[in-house]
């Protein structure tokens, strides 16, 4: 059974992916501390934006889903490794355009 059923819409995926994105306070907190301070692994995130590595990790994976953040290592073979991630600027740009050009009914 799915974790939450969403009704179809008629964002261009892009624009859904932003709005996912940004659209919480810690993902954007991610996304600017790892913008300013390079890449950085999970349990370091965690513990200077104040919450625990499981929620960190949380919200990198949909960020590493938008493709926002990429990880050293990958998926499958992080078991047991300090896993580092950083932003992807050009996806960022990418999206934050999308949501622009949206809003602004271009």
């Amino acid at each position: 059974m799915p974790r939450y059923i969403r009704p179809p819409s008629a964002l261009p995926r892009d624009v859904e992916m932003a709005i996912e994105s940004f659209g919480t306070m810690f993902s954007r907190a991610i996304l600017r501390h790892l913008s300013l301070h390079g890449p950085t692994g999970a349990a370091d995130l965690a513990r200077e934006l104040g919450t625990d590595s499981n929620t960190a990790r949380r919200a990198l994976r949909a960020l590493e889903e938008a493709g926002l953040v990429t990880a050293d290592a990958p998926a499958g073979q992080r078991r047991g490794r300090v896993v580092t991630f950083a932003t992807q600027p050009e996806r960022l740009e990418s999206l934050l355009a999308a949501l622009k050009d949206y809003l602004l009914g271009h």
